[in-house]
């Protein structure tokens, strides 16, 4: 068969267009190093992880203390150099925030008691020293059930979920991703094995044969609440609830927001969340028929007259390219029981850091490098999803904007572990350049790149909006067993070799990127998405 000889040019840049783009990758070795030398020699980075957290505390989502915090980050990037400002969003709604609990066993034996407000519940306002009642919310089906206690909880202090079983784990609480787990997820075997006889699709099967054996559902949530209110209940007690592949026990106590109250929406009652050793006590002394007495107290304050959040936003001007933009970033927010340190101060300070280390090595990058502390991530990517929709553009809109051509990236961070490697989206015309980059970091454990997509934080709202966006493979550590959205969610949990190991090669990547001599590419599909809301 006689081939066309243009086919066969085309056929044979198409095989070999990874490689002449390694090949062609530009790599400035001799900044890399500088950027090496501070960042792992002069590093800043856990002075600004301990402000961050240990003075500036967890910065809840919308609240004064998360405005306070991202002042002082503005003024910290100015003292560096480097122009910042807070940009507003939008009104999220009233900003919630804990300035006061003390919550104690009196009778039958006293005992403090590990114990944290649940967001958005309101304060008692004063000490309420009262019986403890259990309510099996679980086992109420219907108003009627509760019937039984109209009357009966004026003043109360109200238990209500059963007492939480508690395991040994023998698995360690403190993981690195070991080699071989990181290249089953370069390879992707781990998306591709085989569903177990008895697995989860055939118990589902299972139960859709006979829908009469389905479990009956508690009462709506909403409507409990509703009677526990009228009924005059004094405050909702509830256990700390397992989160993590872990069971979090061991005084741990697991604090997760919902979405932001709306503007005049009702404050739910003053709600408790109670470490499970110490709640599972007080049940068996209940089930003893024994009365317990408690004191609980709690203060909190609603910021109604200002409803606005803020994304901190800092850069570093390009030169020749300077309408293009490279962004990294990380969300600032923290849930409250904790100070938000392993979520993400670590991202946030790194971000920081990179930004140092950059203004500090004297670069003077082609493209503008910007960075981004997210404000309400917690609550649902509310800062990094109104970003992009005002300066890209996007899928909520449908429409995209100037600036959507210029980016050329966004890189975030969302924990504490170290950077193992990278995750693609997908979007495997990068894979050849990010293996040049990364090659200078082999030596620190930056060495996998995974072609499969990684969720949940505010890189997804890039994706989305069909623009590059990346999060970095990084080892678990305690995360999933101890800090993630706990009380325990401090500074001592961060290790600062590998946060510096992060701030370098953040600091590395947004480099490269700016001096590329083309942004980095982007799939067909997100060109595909570009035109389709141009239109």
């Amino acid at each position: 068969m006689k081939l066309d000889k243009k086919f066969l040019v085309v056929l044979a840049l198409v095989v070999l267009a990874p490689f002449l783009t390694a090949s062609q990758e530009k790599i400035d070795y001799k900044m890399i190093d500088k950027i090496r030398d501070e960042g792992f020699n002069r590093s800043q980075v856990m002075g600004i992880a301990s402000y961050m957290t240990d003075v500036l505390g967890p910065r809840f989502s919308n609240s004064p203390g998360y405005t306070k915090a991202a002042e002082w980050a503005k003024k910290k990037f100015e003292e560096l150099g480097i122009k910042a400002e807070l940009e507003a969003y939008g009104e999220i709604g009233p900003g919630w925030e804990n300035r006061y609990t003390s919550v104690h066993m009196h009778k039958p034996q006293y005992m403090t008691l590990i114990a944290y407000p649940k967001p958005y519940s309101r304060g008692t306002e004063e000490k309420v020293i009262s019986e403890v009642v259990f309510v099996n919310t679980e086992e109420i089906f219907s108003k009627t059930d509760l019937e039984k206690y109209n009357g009966k909880l004026r003043g109360k202090i109200i238990f209500t979920k059963p007492k939480r079983k508690l395991t040994l784990n023998f698995d360690p609480a403190t993981v690195r991703l070991s080699k071989e787990e990181l290249d089953d997820m370069a390879e992707l075997k781990i998306f591709f094995q085989k569903e177990p006889a008895g697995s989860l699709q055939d118990s589902y099967s299972g139960l859709k044969k006979d829908s009469a054996e389905e479990p009956k559902k508690p009462l709506d949530d909403k409507k409990i609440l509703e009677f526990f209110e009228d009924e005059g209940v004094a405050a909702i007690v509830e256990p700390g609830g397992p989160q993590g592949p872990a069971p979090m026990d061991k005084g741990l106590v697991h604090v997760s927001a919902p979405r932001p109250l709306r503007k005049g929406q009702p404050k739910s009652l003053p709600t408790i969340i109670v470490s499970a050793e110490h709640y599972n006590r007080i049940m068996r002394i209940l089930e003893w028929g024994i009365g317990v007495e408690m004191e609980v107290e709690t203060w909190i304050f609603f910021e109604e007259d200002d409803l606005r959040d803020f994304n901190v936003i800092a850069e570093i001007p390009g030169s020749d390219l300077k309408d293009e933009i490279v962004m990294i970033g990380g969300h600032y927010d923290g849930e409250p029981s904790g100070t938000g340190a392993t979520d993400n101060a670590s991202g946030c300070a790194a971000v920081m850091e990179a930004m140092r280390i950059l203004k500090a090595v004297g670069v003077k990058p082609r493209r503008t490098i910007r960075a981004a502390l997210w404000g309400c991530e917690e609550a649902g990517h509310l800062g990094s999803k109104a970003y992009v929709e005002k300066h890209f553009g996007g899928s909520e809109t449908q429409r995209v904007l100037p600036d959507h051509d210029k980016l050329s990236v966004y890189f975030n961070m969302d924990w504490y572990g170290r950077f193992r490697g990278i995750y693609l989206q997908g979007n495997d015309l990068v894979r050849p350049i990010f293996e040049e980059w990364m090659k200078p970091f082999h030596d620190v454990g930056m060495t996998h790149i995974v072609p499969g997509n990684t969720g949940g934080t505010d890189h997804m709202d890039f994706v989305r909006a069909g623009l590059p966006g990346f999060q970095f493979i990084q080892d678990d550590l305690e995360f999933f067993t101890t800090t993630f959205h706990t009380n325990m969610d401090v500074y001592d949990r961060l290790v600062p070799e590998d946060l510096m190991q992060a701030s370098v090669i953040l600091a590395s990547f947004a480099y490269n990127a700016a001096m590329r001599d083309q942004k980095l590419p982007r799939t067909p599909n997100q060109m595909t998405n570009n035109r389709r809301w141009h239109k």
